[in-house]
Parts: C-alpha cells; sequence; structure tokens
C-alpha cells in the first residue's frame, strides 16, 4: 500500500510539479483567442484529487487528472469558467464569422529551363492537387528534370511529374536526348551505360524490375547477367516512346527494395537483398529504428508536460531491447534528446539498406476536432513495397493502415511504416503513452507484429 502511494505521488510530482494542488492547465486554448470554428476541444489536466466541472457541468477526468471536453462555440465570447475545487479558471474563446469564400486559382505559367534534383526522394506527384494516391517514384538527387510550367508551389516537368520548387535547382548542364548504350550487372548493381541523368520510373515487384527512361532512346539490351534475370523485354512508354525495359528476376522474391544513384555516364540501381532470417528467431534481420523527433523538434505536447520526443524515444529503445534479444541487428537513427534532420534520417535508411524501416511517432489532432473520439494506432506508408509489410504488420497490430506522403516512408531502399502508436490528444492515450508501463508495453506490440512478419 506504502509503496503505490510512493508512486502514485511520484507521478503526480512528474506531472504537475512539486505543488499540493495542481492547477488547471490546458496546452490547446489560450484565453481570449479567436477562432472561426464551431467547436473547441477544451482539454488539459487538472488535480486529479478532486472533481473538474467547466460552467457547472461535472467533466470526466482520468485517475492521472486528464481531461478532454468538446464544446459548442456561439459567434461571439465564448466564457468557460473551469471548477477544480483547489483551482479555478476563466477561459474565453471569441468565434467570428467565416470570411466568405473566394476562387482562387493558381495556374502554371509556361517557364522552359533545365532543372537538377538537390535531394533524395523529394515529392514527386503526377497532379499538384495534394492528394495522396497521386505520389510517383520519389527521384535522387542528381535527376535532371527539363521544366515547362510552375505555380506558386510547384515546377512542371515535360514528362508531367510536379515537384516542389525547393526540390529543385537551375543548371547550366546540357539536356538533350538521353541515350541508352548497354545494361550491366555486378554486385546487386543493375548499371546502365548512357549520357546523363534523366526522369524515371521504377517498379520492383517480386518477380521483375520495371524501369521507364524518360526523354530517352534505346534499342534492345542484352540480358545483364542470365543467372539473376531470366529474361528482358523493351517496350515503348507514352506519347515520346520512352524506354521502357522489364528485367525478370530468376528468383522471384529476391529483392525487397533499391537506390537508384546517378554518375557520370550511368544510372546505378542497387538492389537491396532479402536477408535470410533464421527461424523461430530475428538473427539475421537488420532493422532501422526511428524515434520521431528529438532536440530542438519536441513534435507535439499533448495534455500534459511531457513532449512526443520523449515518449517515441522510450518506446524506440524499449523496441530495440526486445529486438536485439531475438537476434536482429538493430541501428538507430537517434539515440538520444538531440535534433537529427530528416534527410540525415532517410540517408540512414539508404546506406543501411535494412529489411524494415520503423518510425515511431505519436499522434494528435487540430483543437477544433473531438479529441476524446479520436484514439488508436495507425500505421502510414507511401509507396507499397514487394513484401506488403505495412499490411502484415497492421494485421498483426490490429491497427488500420493509409498512405501518406511522409519523408520517412518516401524511400525505395526497404519497406518503410510510420507507426503512430497513439494520440496525445485524447486523454486516455495521452496517460497511456507516458508511462513507463504504456511505453514497454507499445514496444512489445510492434515488435511482435514484427516478428510475425519475418516468420
Amino acid at each position: 500500500m506504502k509503496k503505490t502511494m510512493l508512486l502514485t505521488a511520484l507521478l503526480l510530482t512528474l506531472l504537475f510539479g512539486t505543488r499540493a494542488n495542481a492547477e488547471i492547465k490546458m496546452n490547446y486554448v489560450t484565453d481570449n483567442m479567436t477562432t472561426t470554428a464551431e467547436a473547441y476541444s477544451l482539454a488539459g489536466y487538472c488535480d486529479p484529487a478532486y472533481p473538474l466541472y467547466i460552467n457547472g457541468k461535472r467533466i470526466e477526468v482520468t485517475k492521472e487528472g486528464f481531461f478532454s471536453c468538446y464544446a459548442a462555440l456561439h459567434e461571439g465570447a465564448n466564457v468557460f469558467n473551469f471548477d477544480n475545487t483547489t483551482s479555478k479558471k476563466s477561459y474565453t474563446i471569441n468565434r467570428k464569422s467565416s470570411p466568405s469564400s473566394e476562387t482562387y486559382t493558381d495556374d502554371f505559367k509556361p517557364i522552359t529551363f533545365v532543372g537538377e534534383v538537390n535531394m533524395d526522394n523529394p515529392t514527386v506527384r503526377s497532379r499538384p492537387d495534394e492528394a495522396n494516391d497521386d505520389l510517383i517514384t520519389p527521384y535522387v538527387k542528381g535527376t535532371l528534370v527539363y521544366i515547362t510550367g510552375e505555380n506558386s508551389e510547384y515546377y512542371r516537368t515535360a514528362n508531367y511529374a510536379y515537384l516542389y520548387k525547393s526540390a529543385v535547382d537551375k543548371t547550366s548542364k546540357s539536356y538533350g536526348t538521353n541515350n541508352i548504350r548497354s545494361l550491366e550487372y555486378s554486385n546487386n548493381e543493375l548499371i546502365f551505360n548512357m549520357d546523363r541523368a534523366t526522369e524515371y520510373a521504377i517498379a520492383l515487384m517480386p518477380d521483375g524490375i520495371k524501369i521507364i527512361l524518360y526523354d530517352s532512346t534505346g534499342g534492345e539490351l542484352a540480358n545483364p547477367d542470365p543467372a539473376v534475370f531470366k529474361g528482358i523485354k523493351r517496350e515503348s512508354f507514352g506519347a515520346k516512346a520512352s524506354p521502357a525495359y522489364t528485367l525478370y528476376f530468376s528468383e522471384p522474391g529476391r529483392y525487397i527494395g533499391y537506390k537508384p544513384v546517378f554518375e557520370e555516364g550511368k544510372m546505378r540501381i542497387i538492389f537491396n537483398e532479402r536477408s535470410a532470417v533464421e527461424k523461430g528467431s530475428l538473427k539475421g534481420a537488420k532493422i532501422v529504428l526511428d524515434a520521431g523527433h528529438g532536440g530542438e523538434d519536441v513534435g507535439t505536447l499533448g495534455l500534459g508536460n511531457i513532449y512526443e520526443k520523449t515518449v517515441t524515444l522510450n518506446i524506440t529503445n524499449y523496441l530495440k531491447d526486445y529486438l536485439e534479444s531475438k537476434g536482429a541487428e538493430v541501428i538507430l537513427t537517434r539515440k538520444d534528446d538531440t535534433y537529427v534532420a530528416l534527410g540525415t534520417r532517410t540517408a540512414v535508411i539508404n546506406e543501411e539498406m535494412p529489411d524494415i524501416s520503423v518510425s515511431v511517432h505519436c499522434n494528435s489532432r487540430n483543437e477544433w476536432e473531438n479529441f476524446g473520439a479520436l484514439k488508436g494506432t495507425l500505421d502510414l506508408y507511401t509507396y507499397d513495397s514487394t513484401t506488403a509489410f505495412v499490411e502484415k504488420l497492421s494485421q498483426s497490430m490490429g491497427a488500420p493502415y493509409e498512405k501518406n506522403n511522409l519523408a520517412l516512408t518516401r524511400v525505395s531502399a526497404c519497406p518503410a511504416v510510420l507507426i503512430e502508436t497513439g494520440y496525445m490528444s485524447n486523454p486516455e492515450e495521452y496517460a497511456y503513452l507516458v508511462s513507463e508501463s504504456g511505453q514497454r508495453e507499445m514496444a512489445l506490440k510492434i515488435g511482435q507484429a514484427i516478428e510475425k512478419y519475418f516468420e
């Protein structure tokens, strides 16, 4: 009994500081704020030893003191009086009418220049409308593009791919027609010998790989290695008759990812070969784990005093311990509370070429949504993998999955998933996620799902 009381006191101290009675605090709402929303989530924490009332109505509070109340807003001043016995506060939320919608067009203007992609795996779309199903093959740094149009956000290439302007630099390099001369294979690398870097589309399948090289010419290419590829087919793609090569693997399922690299006169496609994993363990598996955020990038704060960056690091470390206990080799993108840029994190994946990559995050919602109704784990991916990783992982975890445009999953080197472990805007899930027991349990849940995937 004494031990339980001490643990409870310690938790309250961590959550509320050393004061005997906690003040009411909300991280999502400030007094006298203004919004056009019709409703708002009044959510935060209070002293769990006493009941909480908002405008005289008792509000459900978790045993740790977290609460959420979804309140309708009328136009003008909305006053909410909080009473938690030892703490009383008043918040005013001013709702103003929504501005009349104006028709806004962001049409493309003609412009022509040769551009060079300045980063690996930028967002590349088939249409500039922000839809996740418009995402197409990510380009790598050094890809040459011929720009034919621009609007405020995007450049449009001659092949109707759309890239954010920040991903493209103007270059004095010559464009012209790219001539494909020959094809080689060596040490898990497929090498196109050709004039220059060019736009491309790559589809990796269990039984082969299809490569389209835009603004190029090339005849029939010889099979580079009959021991690896049982056949090669050349077709023409699109109105410009771009050459499209499909190479069929002699051993289906051998490769789980790829990494394109442009060098002078060469396009190298480096294959990621599936690891041989010892049955009944994870010995032989190579896994990259990414703890979301870190350092000055704190992530979401949720309902209390603990940032997302701390929760994700703890879960990732517990997950690392579990996977290593099963024999896996685990590489971390960050080991402590330091800032690591997204480009650096994805570079680790591209360098290591692991069997899978898992990024650990926590979810949150906008203040005008109902925090109490939004909960659960969600798995996010960008590109389908030959192994259906996200589908198998989600099935084992009992979680839904969705396609999304995320830097940590916008890679082709391996199957990659970002796991939103739970909502830090939800009272029950926040309490769970900031607790050691919850973090360990979540790590175990993910770890067991990863084990299931490798079976």
